[in-house]
């Protein structure tokens, strides 16, 4: 009879706890409606839910994301954060049995309203070409995700957005130099981006062979520009942030923000290059029968070395 009234006991603390954890849920989402972009740290979780233990907090932030009903994020410092999806989103989200559609879908969802090329979905989700195709276009069929074309005067890049957002179009906003509409000049904007992606492509090399920085900020890219004296337009900075967003889309080129002690965030950026597409396997050096004696500061070195000027040459990084 003793045991028989422990197990009665034991079923009444169950719905009691489990209906806590409920609670936590339902005010986890009220926060959330409560704070800006419907997003809220780790940090603030911890000390708003104070009467709760940091396992019952995960607990339930782990049962909200199986839900699809939260996005868990991450920022630069790698500090988690957790964002309330649309309850619509969320009952879409749940009813994808696909796992490579969710990958796709939340790949799209973390650049928010900057877009993202598919060829970087790819890398992201390492999904094959076509794979990534098919994915997109189920999402874009549930209404999920949509594609807006960058600029529609230029290489029309396809870039990937949430349904329900504008694409930031930072690019749009600062190529007036190039012109607009039936006026805006491709040839001289396709130019720039030649010129830029050849830069870049020189800092990769200089990488390589001199272990010299692989990246450059907007005005070290504009300065290189104009000393081709190929450009007859008049370009600022912004000029080259345009393209180098259209190049960042199409998934030509990386951006990166450091932190600088005394100017605070700068954006750096470099050429794309994918583990996938990295070309070190048919890099001479690997067979040569001299590579022990190579060295920057001997006869044989890589800078003269015929061989590997022409695999440099060669490659598309």
């Amino acid at each position: 009879m003793a045991a028989s009234t422990s197990t009665a006991a034991g079923e009444e603390k169950k719905p009691t706890t489990l209906n806590k954890l409920d609670r936590l849920e339902t005010e986890i989402e009220d926060l959330c409606r409560s704070m800006r972009n419907d997003e809220v740290s780790e940090q603030e979780l911890q000390e708003h839910f104070l009467d709760f233990s940091p396992e019952q907090l995960k607990l339930v932030v782990g049962r909200m994301a199986k839900a699809r009903k939260i996005q868990i994020k991450t920022d630069e410092q790698h500090r988690p954060s957790i964002r309330l999806r649309d309850p619509m989103i969320a009952r879409k989200l749940l009813a994808i049995e696909d796992e490579d559609e969710i990958k796709t879908y939340e790949a799209i969802e973390a650049v928010g309203s900057k877009g993202i090329a598919s060829r970087i979905i790819k890398y992201k989700t390492k999904q094959a070409v076509t794979r990534v195709a098919k994915t997109l276009a189920a999402l874009e069929s549930k209404q999920l995700i949509k594609a807006v074309k960058l600029q529609k005067n230029t290489q029309h890049v396809k870039s990937y957005i949430l349904f329900h957002l504008k694409l930031d179009d930072q690019a749009g906003a600062h190529i007036t130099v190039f012109g607009e509409g039936t006026n805006f000049d491709t040839q001289g904007f396709d130019m720039v981006s030649k010129l830029c992606t050849v830069f870049l492509k020189n800092r990769m090399k200089d990488f390589i062979q001199r272990k010299m920085s692989s990246e450059a900020t907007a005005s070290e890219i504009l300065e290189n520009v104009r000393q081709t004296n190929t450009v007859k337009v008049d370009l600022v900075e912004e000029s080259i942030e345009a393209v180098m967003k259209m190049l960042e889309l199409n998934g030509k080129v990386e951006r990166r923000e450091h932190i600088d002690p005394e100017l605070g965030p700068v954006v750096r950026y470099r050429l794309h290059v994918s583990k996938s597409d990295r070309p070190e396997a048919s890099i001479p050096c690997i067979g040569c029968p001299v590579k022990n004696l190579c060295s920057l500061d001997s006869p044989i070195n890589p800078v003269d070395c015929p061989h590997f000027d022409a695999w440099v040459k060669k490659v598309d990084f």
